[in-house]
């Protein structure tokens, strides 16, 4: 009897801890510096949704719980027709963003719709970073291709517009050789052409530098040339041709490294 009304005690001076931690994180919330997002776009829409916004916007941690709590669903969208991904996404929150693509948030949906936005969350893939915060550039970049993997992205996607553009050829345009690797580890294919018959591989080739050399070879190595259309292989080489002509040191140390081919 004795250690069961203990456990009772124990049980609601734990309830009391808890509910006192969560007004108490409400408080800070209230009574922390402004956010212009959340206040101007998500406060309208209820305490739930602004505070959470709030977190979001100011670097916080959030929770699947939080989440799932939101009366709309996690795709919905509020002021200037922002979803809590995109806001995300914004204030740079890695965290949130992972929390967010877990709990379903549609890395398909674009922007801004009502204004014909062909940019969703697979276009800010092929970005170059963030300048300042404590996760920068292609650092940033990758660390949201994983989450994006992770959580069912798709490696193999186009981006929107007339261009037919794959995420992996647009990744690899920016010389984001990191994130390259990343969308070939999920089978991304780096020899589908877009609209204008270029592929990533034409990318990576044209670049003509030690770091898209080296990742050439590796895909040498890894079988990426076998079975592929002579029309593509045409595309590559001469891809790979347009950069030969340059007379300095790197171009001599390309030159070398081509040796495989």
């Amino acid at each position: 009897m004795i250690r069961r009304r203990f456990i009772i005690k124990f049980v609601v001076l734990a309830c009391v801890i808890l509910a006192g931690l969560w007004g108490y994180g409400r408080i800070l919330d209230m009574n922390a510096e402004p956010t212009y997002t959340a206040d101007r776009l998500f406060k309208p829409y209820g305490e739930d949704v602004y505070h959470l916004a709030q977190r979001i916007e100011r670097g916080g941690h959030i929770s699947a719980r939080e989440i799932e709590a939101l009366p709309d669903g996690v795709n919905e969208r509020y002021g200037d027709e922002i979803t809590m991904l995109f806001l995300a996404l914004q204030a740079h929150n890695l965290q949130a963003i992972d929390a967010l693509l877990a709990a379903g948030a549609d890395p398909y949906m674009v922007d801004r719709p009502s204004q014909g936005s062909e940019r969703n969350f697979v276009y800010y893939l092929t970005m170059p970073g963030p300048s300042s915060g404590p996760v920068q550039g292609f650092d940033f970049e990758n660390r949201m291709i994983e989450s994006y993997l992770k959580h069912g992205g798709k490696a193999n996607v186009q981006l929107l517009g007339n261009g037919g553009e794959w995420l992996i050829e647009q990744v690899a345009l920016i010389k984001n050789y990191e994130g390259v690797k990343l969308l070939l580890k999920a089978r991304a294919n780096p020899w589908a052409d877009d609209n204008a018959g270029e592929s990533a591989m034409d990318k990576i080739a044209y670049e003509g530098t030690i770091q898209s050399i080296s990742l050439l070879n590796e895909l040498v190595d890894s079988g990426s040339f076998q079975d592929i259309k002579t029309a593509q292989l045409k595309s590559f080489f001469s891809s790979l041709a347009l950069y030969s002509q340059r007379e300095t040191a790197e171009a001599y140390q390309i030159n070398k490294s081509l040796s495989v081919f």
